[in-house]
């Protein structure tokens, strides 16, 4: 059977597009020196919603407050849950005065807009969340468009340092 003869109404509700561009990943590559690229660097994953999946789970109350960082939300399949994993949303957390990496995983409980209540939604049961602690603003923001550039989640709406050029038009 074709596989296209499984893309029903059910299956369209669910479907993501991703982008792996190769020439992205090269142009984008981390520098191994940077901590970053270190998997021991990151948090281990953890499950963003309870069991009954009406509020985040313990552990995401319990991330560390004193620190800022780059974060990832993704979902993890459970037929091979070793490997199928797929990042849908990477984000930055500054560390100031008012925020914080708990602070901001917290806040996407609460988040209205579309792809985040639908990634909830649709994925609630399959959504994790990682997080890489850091305290440099400068390289927190460094960092997420660099992963950005490289890997373009289906939930992140816009690239980074990215200038979308339209072609000129004549105006009469």
């Amino acid at each position: 059977m074709y596989r296209r003869a499984f893309i029903d109404d059910e299956n369209k509700l669910f479907d993501i597009t991703y982008y792996h561009n190769p020439n992205r990943w090269a142009e984008f590559a981390i520098d191994q020196t940077n901590p970053i690229a270190n998997e021991t660097n990151w948090s281990k994953e953890i499950k963003y919603l309870n069991d009954a999946n009406d509020d985040v789970s313990d552990e995401i109350k319990n991330i560390p407050n004193n620190t800022g960082g780059v974060y990832m939300f993704f979902i993890k399949g459970k037929t091979l849950p070793f490997i199928e994993n797929y990042i849908v949303y990477i984000g930055r957390c500054q560390y100031t005065e008012d925020q914080n990496i708990r602070k901001r995983a917290n806040e996407y409980f609460k988040d209205e807009r579309d792809f985040i209540k639908g990634m909830f939604s649709h994925w609630k049961n399959f959504v994790y969340y990682r997080y890489f602690p850091d305290t440099d603003n400068n390289r927190i923001k460094a960092n997420e468009a660099m992963l950005l550039n490289a890997i373009w989640p289906p939930f992140n709406p816009t690239i980074p340092n990215k200038i979308e050029v339209q072609p000129a038009t004549n105006a009469f």
